[in-house]
């Protein structure tokens, strides 16, 4: 009997792990993560840069005196156009004019000495034959070295009289006109102003050293002239090397040229300029 009981309960048990061993396995329950998520970088997709700007003429110059004197003729009037050399105020300097006189003088007088020490004595020898006899050398060359110094005392003469005179430096439009005949000019005070009207380009006044980075010669350039209310097309001709404060930042003047300058555009002119960096 209890070895029956044994037997029992020894079957029962192989039983219920057979049953065990023939039943699914549960699946492993793995840790989950979350979605990856694409990490995108910011850049700068702008291609272009904006600046206010102006209206100037390629050559500009204040032009005045050297030397204080009455202004004896002004020969141009305001909105004259003139030539390279063309003369436009003379200030009154009769000294110097008397200057220029004597030089003249001295020079004519040591070249006149050198000639004569140049001629050949002619003089009669011992058998009554005729000889020419030539002067020391060295008087001949203290002559010629005189005829030199006079020249140059010559030449300085003529350069202070000129510095009486003023003139054009280049091909222009005379801008403005600050003197009137008989007026004292001061040395250094600015008597007229030309510029090149003829070729006018654009500069800007506010590009910041934020933007100037992506600006390079020969970028073209859209030009919205405010006064006639129309763009134009141009190119970056110049990038000012050094920069100059603004509305208390710092600023870099960029020079365009236009492809075609437009008609009746004048020096002063505000403008908008969009330059296109790639």
């Amino acid at each position: 009997m209890k070895q029956f009981c044994w037997t029992k309960l020894t079957a029962g048990v192989i039983l219920s792990m057979a049953l065990a061993g023939c039943a699914a396995p549960t699946p492993a329950v793995l840790p989950t993560s979350p979605p990856t998520i694409p990490i995108t970088t910011s850049s700068s997709t702008s291609s272009s840069v904006t600046a206010s700007a102006v209206v100037a003429p390629a050559q500009t110059s204040q032009l005045g005196f050297l030397l204080s004197a009455p202004v004896k003729e002004v020969g141009v009037k305001e909105g004259d156009n003139v030539k390279t050399g063309q003369t436009l105020v003379v200030l009154n300097t009769p000294d110097l004019s008397l200057s220029v006189d004597a030089a003249q003088a001295a020079l004519v007088s040591a070249q006149a000495k050198a000639i004569i020490r140049r001629y050949q004595k002619k003089t009669t020898n011992a058998d009554g034959k005729e000889v020419y006899l030539s002067g020391p050398p060295e008087l001949r060359r203290i002559a010629d070295i005189q005829v030199v110094q006079a020249q140059a005392a010559l030449e300085t003469a003529q350069a202070m009289l000129a510095q009486g005179t003023l003139v054009a430096p280049y091909n222009g439009t005379v801008v403005s006109l600050n003197i009137v005949p008989g007026q004292l000019v001061q040395a250094g005070q600015v008597a007229a102003v030309i510029g090149d009207l003829a070729h006018l380009q654009i500069e800007t006044t506010d590009l910041s050293e934020r933007d100037i980075a992506g600006v390079q010669i020969d970028q073209t350039a859209t030009i919205h002239i405010k006064a006639l209310n129309q763009d134009f097309t141009g190119k970056v001709i110049a990038i000012a090397p050094m920069a100059t404060k603004y509305n208390a930042d710092w600023v870099y003047k960029v020079t365009i040229e236009f492809d075609k300058q437009p008609q009746n555009l004048l020096w002063g002119m505000s403008a908008d300029v969009t330059i296109q960096t790639k």
